[in-house]
């Protein structure tokens, strides 16, 4: 059994341990992941939320509340000034504030590369203590004959920045790693809606520290006369807004301390199978730091290094990645996107005065009220457009899709720009005209490319590089808002008196921002559809899929090759949708119930014995053939089978078999009512259910025997593929119901039986053809009832027959499916063994041939077809546990 892993708290669930009994990596990635991907949502889910969320809060509030700052510094540090004194300078008030946007984007950098170099766990916090210790320090700096505050400033804004910046794409990966596909665009967006809270909290705190030094705040009617304790009031006044910024990090700092590496890392760049045990189940549960053994630690990295199939990064490995068109775009896109956007974003601020004066909260007649308007004015123009935006995209963008978001949102921002800047001289005289485009503006960047630029890059990347690209898309962003505020701020004062506060270049910067809006919307088209689409996929490491990367897979392998790279590692299977055949064994452990249902050995000792060497004996070699080819089969298990050979069937589940039905005792289906088969069904699919960890997604009916009610009733229970009809022999399909015919009666005249078959209606029920033509069971073993019953023909016949079906399909098909049909009873003795590695081996010789399991196949077959409209769907996994009368739905 493999080690469990350390860490972990009760935002952060550990699901790698509740697969640490399976030895093979790549299935315990697999079940890992799954498990994550399709975990419903949770308490624990809002808890992880929450704590990415309060440190997005903190970076929010330290980045807005120095606009509100500023006007206080000028008031403290500028009162004797002889020009404007009491107002801090353009000129130190655009440094103080992109001093921030500086440092965020060497955090976002910096943080985003160690992230993928040394893990999430390592760094996350770090970024929130820099920023915690950076705050407090802005808080107590002052003024000395050697250093000037707005110096000092600076350099603590710097490196909070790098803090901030580091923040970006640890929040986002982590969480992105950590959620349900279903609910992920909204759980990252929740985080990201933290910005507009921490905006809100900024102007909050600001008007409540002036409430609380009104009186020593109403001595002055301006900022050149706020002297004595007007000044005093002021200097403990923005170290109090800018010092509280440092709260709510205190908060989240355990958390993020002691969060679990995400199991995705652990998995693919890490490569510590073991670690990743406990970094699964801490996220729900929470676990302290374990001890684990290290020397099977390092055992199992030596034993796994060549069989995980995840590349491992490297500089070369991401500069092969990249160059690829298909996946260099996405980052152009999420990098391009995220920086047309912040220069609007941010660049829209400067019009911030404009309607504050607009809806009277930018002046006062004394500092209280001028304080007091500026944090109001704040809150309102916060409330009004920006917060409702943030928290439209939380509850549409796992439905409307992020893509679609984004195109919304930049092909509405381009018009209002346009109009603000085509319309601005007329705005002017129409206030309240310009306070509704200004809000609309705010609600379409946060409802569209504010808050998607933040959550796909978290998204569409390799987990190796997820961080890092994440990191270089933000950096993109806050280059942007660099950009705006050095370059556009002194733009829009172009041709203004020397010393004045007028923008006559404003309208100009308006419609240049327009421009900078439609180039978003053409970045857009650069990057993925992300909606309930797992990260895996979206990676391109999942076959079959548009942009399925093979060398995603670093030990691509076919049967019987050699290994296919310069490291040595043996090659491991790829599900390449470009591929020939794709081959499985579909292993039936009837067992006793075999005999007990179908062979009619039930009343004999010497058959049951010869049941419970196919359950032991005859597994057992099975599974030790499949490790030989290290290839993954689909074995259908009867309940019986189950129950009667548990460590048996505890061997093929941690081998990283699939598991689908196959009745309880064998029962013939058709000799049985309704009600019969769905007690049976109630039963096993529960049973696999628990056994497994995750519902059956496949069903053989016993003897290939299918009643008329069959289909249904396994689509009401989420069962996606049968593998027991013959329509084809090598292509599967959808499985019709309802087929009508007329059965022969000679005592009536011939025309009533001479009448066509009528075919039913087609279902989203896959259908992956079986034939007796390739099942072990009639040549190969001996049933005393059954007149046409074999068992000693010779392997090497059918070895024969099997290789000559394989052929044909193989030089008629591009595509195909080649399915076997085999059990422990029969394929479970010593000649058979022999002739199916044969069989592996010449089937593995050819070109574009891949052994994969049933569920992969119909996999690959539902994403090339679709079913047809009308057609009855399968139901939710269990849906039928939950309510008895569920009905269908149809395509």
């Amino acid at each position: 059994m493999a080690r469990q892993t350390a860490g972990g708290n009760a935002a952060f669930h550990n699901f790698h341990n509740d697969y640490a009994h399976i030895e093979d990596p790549n299935e315990r990635r697999r079940l890992a992941l799954a498990e994550i991907d399709k975990a419903p949502f949770g308490w624990y889910h809002v808890r992880a939320v929450v704590v990415a969320g309060i440190g997005f809060f903190t970076d929010t509030y330290d980045i807005f509340a120095i606009n509100l700052v500023t006007a206080m510094l000028g008031v403290v540090y500028w009162q004797s000034a002889t020009s404007k004194p009491g107002i801090i300078p353009t000129d130190s008030d655009t440094a103080i504030k992109v001093a921030t946007s500086g440092g965020t984007v060497l955090g976002q950098v910096g943080f985003g590369i160690l992230a993928d170099v040394v893990g999430r766990k390592r760094m996350y916090g770090l970024e929130l203590i820099i920023i915690i210790f950076a705050t407090l320090a802005q808080s107590l700096s002052a003024a000395s004959p050697a250093m000037s505050v707005v110096g000092l400033i600076i350099f603590w804004r710097v490196l909070m920045g790098v803090g901030i910046g580091g923040d970006y794409p640890l929040s986002s990966i982590i969480t992105s790693e950590f959620a349900t596909t279903k609910w992920r665009g909204a759980m990252m967006g929740a985080v990201f809606a933290m910005q507009g809270i921490g905006q809100l909290a900024a102007a909050l705190i600001a008007l409540i520290v002036t409430s609380g030094f009104k009186e020593s705040l109403l001595t002055a009617s301006g900022p050149s006369s706020c002297d004595g304790v007007c000044q005093l009031a002021v200097d403990k006044m923005w170290r109090v807004v800018i010092g509280f910024g440092a709260v709510p990090g205190c908060i989240a700092l355990y958390y993020r301390l002691t969060i679990p590496e995400t199991p995705r890392y652990t998995f693919d760049v890490a490569r510590d199978v073991e670690k990743a045990g406990e970094d699964t189940k801490a996220y729900i549960q929470g676990k302290a730091e374990g001890r684990p053994d290290e020397v099977r630690r390092v055992t199992v990295i030596a034993d796994t290094e060549g069989r995980l199939e995840i590349p491992k990064a490297s500089f070369a490995d991401f500069v092969r990645h990249y160059r690829q068109w298909k996946f260099g775009k996405v980052l152009l896109g999420t990098a391009g996107s995220w920086f047309f956007l912040d220069v609007a974003f941010y660049g829209l601020g400067l019009n911030n005065s404009i309607i504050l004066g607009a809806i009277g909260y930018s002046k006062g007649d004394s500092m209280y009220e001028i304080f007091r308007r500026n944090a109001v004015g704040n809150l309102i123009l916060v409330c009004a457009g920006a917060i409702p935006g943030y928290w439209v995209t939380v509850f549409t963008v796992d439905t409307l899709g992020r893509k679609t978001i984004q195109f919304m949102g930049f092909t509405m921002l381009t018009i209002l720009f346009v109009i603000i800047g085509f319309a601005y001289n007329t705005l002017l005289d129409h206030n309240g005209a310009l306070l509704a485009l200004y809000v609309l503006a705010q609600f379409f960047f946060n409802f569209g490319p504010n808050a998607t630029t933040f959550i796909v890059p978290g998204e569409c990347f390799p987990t190796r590089y997820r961080s890092s690209s994440h990191g270089i898309s933000a950096a993109s962003g806050k280059v942007g808002a660099i950009i705006a505020q050095v370059v556009f701020g002194p733009l829009r004062q172009r041709g203004a008196p020397p010393g004045s506060n007028e923008s006559p270049w404003l309208n100009h910067v308006m419609e240049i921002f327009a421009l900078f809006m439609l180039c978003g919307l053409f970045t857009t088209f650069l990057i993925p559809e992300t909606k309930r689409k797992t990260l895996e996929e979206l990676a391109g490491e999942v076959p079959g899929t548009a942009n399925y990367d093979p060398g995603s897979r670093s030990a691509a392998y076919k049967m019987g090759s050699e290994p296919d790279n310069n490291s040595g590692e043996k090659a491991s299977p790829r599900l390449n949708k470009s591929t020939g055949a794709l081959c499985s064994f579909s292993v039936d452990i009837d067992a006793v119930a075999g005999w007990l249902g179908s062979y009619g050995g039930e009343d004999s000792t010497s058959d049951i014995s010869r049941g419970i060497f196919a359950g032991t004996v005859g597994v057992r070699r099975l599974l030790k053939l499949f490790d030989k080819y290290k290839i993954k089969t689909t074995w259908f298990i009867p309940g019986h089978s189950l129950d009667t050979f548990r460590e048996e069937c505890e061997m093929i589940r941690d081998a990283g078999h699939e598991i689908g039905l196959h009745g309880y005792s064998h029962e013939n289906p058709t000799r049985m009512n309704l009600e019969q088969q769905h007690a049976i069904m109630y039963k096993t699919y529960r049973q696999l259910t628990e056994f497994c960890g995750k519902p059956p997604r496949g069903v053989v009916a016993p003897w290939w025997e299918s009643s008329k009610e069959g289909a249904e009733l396994m689509m009401k229970y989420g069962v996606e593929y049968d593998h027991s009809f013959s329509h084809h022999d090598c292509l599967p399909y959808y499985l019709r119901i309802g087929d009508s015919w007329t059965p022969i009666d000679y005592d009536k005249h011939p025309s009533h039986w001479m009448k066509p078959l009528e075919p039913g209606s087609e279902t989203g029920l896959v259908e992956i053809p079986s034939s007796w033509s390739q099942d072990d069971l009639p040549p190969m073993l001996f049933i005393k009832k059954a007149p046409n019953s074999h068992g000693w023909v010779n392997p090497r016949d059918v070895e024969e027959l099997w290789r000559d079906r394989f052929d044909y399909f193989y030089r008629e098909y591009d595509d195909f499916c080649y399915s076997v049909t085999i059990h422990p009873d029969v394929s479970g003795q010593p000649q058979v063994i022999l002739m199916l590695e044969r069989l592996i081996e010449y089937i593995g010789s050819k070109d574009g041939v891949e052994w994969v399991k049933m569920e992969d196949i119909c996999d690959d077959f539902k994403r090339k077809k679709q079913p047809v409209k009308g057609a009855l769907l399968p139901a939710e996994h269990g849906a039928i546990l939950k309510n008895p009368d569920i009905e269908l739905q149809k395509a």
